[in-house]
C-alpha cells in the first residue's frame, strides 16, 4: 500500500514491498538577485519618463499641475480688514486700513510741508536688531499689530497694496472734506480729510484712493466690523508721486497715505 500526497510540499513515505521510501518535496528555483535588481531598475526608469514628461507638460504649455506664487497686482476677493492697531496719535488710535492679503508693506517715514504729528507704530519692526525684537516682545510693545519698516522719523505711514484695492476708514468720525489731489495738473486720486471722535483737535488725512461715490462732507465713517466704512480704492501713482515704498514692493509702490494734522492747520490751508 502506498500512502502518497502529491500536492504535499513536505517530505512524504511510500510504504512498498521491499521497504519503506521517504520521497522529498522538488527544490524550488531560488530567485537570482540579479533578476530583482533589474526589476527595480526598471521601474527607476519608468518612472524618471514620468516625472520627465510631467515637467515637460507644466513647461510647454500643458497643464499647470504645480501652484505658483500669485502676482501682487492680482485681485482677491474684496473685503474689510480684521480689526488690528496700525499706529497711535494721543488719544487717536489708527487701524489697518487695508485687508491684510492684500497688503504689500507698510512703512512709517517723514513728511516735509506739513505739520503731521508724530505717530507711534504698532506692531513688528522688520528692520529692527534681532535683540530689540526681543526687548519689544517681553515688553509687548508690538500688541498685535502688523510687520512694517520705518525710515526716519514716523510722521506719516504708507499702506501698500495693488491699484483697485478696496481701502476702508482708520478711525471712527465724519468726513470733513473730498479734494482732488493735483500734481503738475494730474490727479492721483482724492484728498480724504477725517475728524476722528477720539480728537476732534486733529484730522487724519488720506491720499493715494479715488474717494468712494458714497462719501460726502459730513458723512460719518466707522471701524466697527459689521458696519466699517469704505473709503475708496487705490489708485496708480508712481507716474506723479515719489513712492517711497517701492523700496519695499514689487509694484511700484502704490499705497494708501495716512497722516494726522492739527485742525488749525488743516482749516488754514
Amino acid at each position: 500500500m502506498v500512502v502518497h500526497d502529491e500536492q504535499a510540499d513536505v517530505a512524504t513515505v511510500e510504504l512498498t514491498g521491499s521497504g519503506v521510501d521517504i520521497l522529498l518535496p522538488p527544490p524550488t528555483v531560488p530567485v537570482r538577485k540579479s533578476s530583482r535588481a533589474r526589476i527595480w531598475v526598471a521601474c527607476g526608469l519608468v518612472l524618471g519618463a514620468v516625472l520627465v514628461g510631467g515637467i515637460q507638460l507644466v513647461h510647454f504649455g500643458g497643464v499647470d499641475l504645480i501652484p505658483r506664487l500669485a502676482p501682487a497686482t492680482r485681485i482677491l476677493p474684496a473685503g474689510a480688514p480684521r480689526a488690528q492697531t496700525l499706529a497711535r496719535q494721543d488719544q487717536v488710535v489708527l487701524l489697518v486700513p487695508v485687508q491684510q492679503s492684500r497688503i504689500t508693506a507698510i512703512l512709517f517715514h517723514p513728511v516735509t510741508g506739513t505739520d503731521a504729528l508724530p505717530l507711534e507704530p504698532v506692531g513688528e519692526p522688520l528692520d529692527e536688531g534681532i535683540v530689540a525684537r526681543i526687548i519689544s516682545s517681553f515688553a509687548g510693545d508690538t500688541a498685535g499689530g502688523p510687520n512694517y519698516q520705518v525710515d526716519g522719523d514716523p510722521t506719516s505711514v504708507d499702506i501698500g497694496a495693488p491699484v483697485g484695492t478696496d481701502t476702508y476708514a482708520p478711525v471712527d468720525g465724519k468726513v470733513l472734506s473730498i479734494t482732488p489731489l493735483i500734481v503738475e495738473g494730474t490727479a492721483y486720486g482724492d484728498q480724504i480729510a477725517i475728524e476722528p471722535i477720539a480728537n476732534p483737535g486733529v484730522v487724519v488725512i488720506a491720499t493715494g484712493i479715488k474717494s468712494d461715490p458714497k462719501l460726502s462732507v459730513g458723512t460719518p465713517v466707522s471701524t466697527r466690523p459689521e458696519a466699517w466704512t469704505a473709503l475708496g480704492r487705490i489708485v496708480d501713482i508712481t507716474s506723479g508721486l515719489d513712492p517711497l515704498l517701492g523700496k519695499y514692493t514689487q509694484d511700484g509702490g502704490n499705497r494708501l497715505h495716512l497722516e494726522v494734522r492739527p485742525a488749525t492747520a488743516v482749516a488754514a490751508s
